[in-house]
């Protein structure tokens, strides 16, 4: 994989992670959030005791900060001046975790980025020599096993700074077997100084043998009264709990779809009464989504869908409630088949993975699962009618 280079203004967007992103890889703003300082402190204190490990998978939904953890972390064990001055200020708006139970008056070896010494400097212009951040290259599903071997090359040589060398694998579970068999050597025989973080929100898609080798740190989804408050000091805006449960509780991911889910939310409801009052037919509404948004138009259908079983199973089908919300569409028939609508569900999570996953034909995809909705809606109709 070729060394980040620093990014430009004309050539780079922002993201909720702080991400910067352009002609080369992407590496996101060291960053610290309330709901992670349990994760930070189990951290700190391996790394006072002198017993961070050589790897860790840190686990998480989608949403919840782990590239900027990540990324904290990486700044702290790669900061020239953290084992010798302990504590800092940050210099990227990172909250710092609290002191240490135990020793509040000595911040000496404390796991913590300056922000300022020459490293932190780097790393916040995507270009230390010393840190590998890898991920899928544009227009590719997944890790080949090229950009690990590469990443694990640099892991086994000499660093450039005299400290730490850091890789950065993710998303970690998209990574080929063969990228995946590649690293087992590494986490069963690592470099000193070497230091492997494997980001992942679907640890079980990982080989066994690869979880098995790594400490696990899990960043969980705070509260919902958390996460809201969270994104109200971040948009100054009363936060929309129907735009939470949409991001799946994940913060950043609500931050991030904060100002096209309107605009989606209206769309699908509208492309629904079409379909389902036969003003339209599938293949023109399948082509769309195909086209733009797939992911979070599944997301919406996920949402959507459980709200049919629950309104369903509560009298009340033709007037639901999605997330939060009402949604007004044609009525739906009171003798829904619960089961089918539940393995509609499933059908739909199986496409939502598999499009993470392989280069799958979109529009044939979303068309039959359109044509399997419309199965069920009809026969619960004929049974109505009964």
């Amino acid at each position: 994989m070729a060394r980040p280079t620093a990014k430009t203004p004309a050539r780079t967007a922002k993201h909720a992670d702080g991400t910067q992103t352009g002609a080369g890889s992407t590496i996101p703003a060291p960053r610290l959030l309330p709901w992670q300082m349990q994760a930070s402190e189990q951290l700190q204190l391996a790394w006072r005791a002198g017993r961070l490990p050589h790897a860790l998978l840190v686990q998480g939904a989608e949403g919840v900060g782990k590239r900027g953890f990540a990324a904290w972390l990486a700044c702290a064990v790669l900061c020239d001046t953290s084992r010798e001055h302990g504590r800092a200020p940050g210099a990227f708006g990172e909250s710092l975790p609290p002191p240490i139970a135990g020793s509040p008056d000595d911040p000496e070896g404390s796991l913590q980025g300056c922000g300022h010494c020459a490293s932190c400097l780097l790393i916040h212009a995507g270009s230390h020599p010393d840190l590998a951040w890898v991920a899928p290259e544009e227009g590719k599903q997944q890790i080949s096993v090229e950009q690990v071997r590469a990443a694990i090359d640099r892991l086994a040589k000499t660093s450039y700074r005299q400290g730490y060398k850091v890789a950065v694998l993710e998303p970690a579970h998209q990574m080929t077997s063969g990228a995946a068999n590649s690293i087992l050597k590494t986490l069963e025989e690592p470099s000193s100084g070497s230091l492997l973080i494997l980001l992942t929100s679907r640890a079980s898609s990982l080989l066994p043998t690869v979880r098995s080798r790594c400490q696990k740190i899990t960043i969980s989804r705070p509260s919902n009264p958390e996460a809201l408050a969270w994104l109200e000091a971040q948009t100054g805006q009363t936060a929309d709990a129907a735009l939470l449960e949409f991001s799946g509780g994940g913060p950043l991911r609500a931050l991030e779809y904060a100002e096209r889910f309107e605009a989606l939310d209206l769309q699908m409801q509208k492309d629904l009464e079409e379909l389902l009052g036969g003003h339209t037919d599938i293949s023109r509404i399948a082509a769309e989504w195909a086209k733009e948004a797939l992911p979070e138009r599944l997301i919406w259908l996920d949402l959507w869908l459980i709200s049919v079983a629950r309104g369903s199973l509560a009298g009340n089908a033709d007037r639901f409630t999605f997330p939060g919300r009402r949604v007004h569409l044609p009525s739906l028939p009171q003798t829904l088949n619960i089961s089918s609508v539940y393995a509609l569900v499933d059908r739909l999570r199986t496409l939502r993975a598999q499009l993470s996953r392989t280069a799958l034909q979109r529009e044939l995809a979303v068309e039959s699962w359109l044509i399997g909705l419309l199965d069920v809606l009809r026969a619960a109709y004929v049974a109505q009618r009964r």
